[in-house]
C-alpha cells in the first residue's frame, strides 16, 4: 500500500511471476559466478551460492534441481552478458573513431582480464573431466566467439579463412595471457605483449 499525490491510498501493483522468476535466477546464477570468482570451482556448491543470496532451498532447487544445472545455466548466462558487454564497448570505441584492431584487442583484452574470467577459467579446467559442463562450454565459447567475430567483421569488412584464422588466434592468445595471469601478476608486461599483437594482428589482416 502506498499513498498518492492527493493522500489517498493505493494498492501497490504485483510483481509478474514471470519478472519475480526471472530476478531469482538472476541473483542464482550471480551468486554463483561471484563463488566461482572467490572460491573456486570445487567449492562452489548450492549451500554456498544458497547463502550468497539468502534465497531458502526449496526456492534454489525449483530453478535448479542440481548443481550441475546451476552451474550449466550459469555458463550461458556469463555467455550472454559478457557478448552484450563487448558489443556496447566495441560499438563505443568504433564511434570515438578507434582503429577497429585496436578496439577488438583492446575491448577483449579488458574482458579476458578482468577478474569474472576466472570463473570461465575454473569451469574450463573442471569441464575436462565433466562431459556435461564439456557441452556447454564449447557452446559457450562459439556463441561468444561468433558474435564477437561478426561485430568485427561488420565493421571492418574483414572476412574469409586468412581473417578468421587471424580473429582466433587473437581469442588464443587471449586466453593463454589470462591463465598465465595466475602465476604473474605484471599488466605492465601484458600491456606491452597486447600492444606487440595488435601491431602483428594488423600484419595478419593486411596480407
Amino acid at each position: 500500500m502506498k499513498k498518492t499525490a492527493n493522500g489517498a491510498v493505493s494498492k501497490r501493483e504485483p510483481v509478474p511471476q514471470a519478472e519475480r522468476r526471472r530476478i531469482t535466477r538472476g541473483k542464482l546464477l550471480d551468486a554463483t559466478i561471484e563463488s566461482l570468482v572467490d572460491l573456486g570451482y570445487a567449492r562452489t556448491t548450492t549451500v554456498e551460492v544458497g547463502e550468497r543470496t539468502g534465497l531458502s532451498r526449496g526456492t534454489q532447487l525449483h530453478h535448479f534441481p542440481s548443481r550441475a544445472d546451476l552451474l550449466v545455466a550459469a555458463i550461458e548466462h556469463l555467455a550472454e552478458e559478457r557478448s552484450k558487454e563487448f558489443e556496447v564497448e566495441l560499438e563505443a570505441r568504433f564511434e570515438k573513431g578507434d582503429a577497429p584492431v585496436d578496439a577488438m584487442v583492446d575491448v577483449l583484452w579488458s574482458m579476458f582480464s578482468d577478474p569474472i574470467y576466472w570463473a570461465t577459467i575454473e569451469l574450463m579446467v573442471a569441464a575436462r573431466t565433466d562431459p556435461e559442463l564439456l557441452e556447454k562450454l564449447e557452446a559457450f565459447e562459439r556463441s561468444l566467439g561468433g558474435r564477437i567475430y561478426a561485430a568485427f567483421k561488420g565493421r571492418t569488412g574483414q572476412q574469409g579463412r586468412e581473417a578468421k584464422a587471424s580473429f582466433e588466434m587473437t581469442l588464443y592468445f587471449m586466453r593463454g595471457l589470462a591463465m598465465e595471469r595466475i602465476f604473474r601478476q605484471n599488466e605492465a608486461h601484458y600491456a606491452h605483449l597486447v600492444k606487440r599483437w595488435k601491431a602483428q594482428l594488423r600484419v595478419l589482416l593486411e596480407a
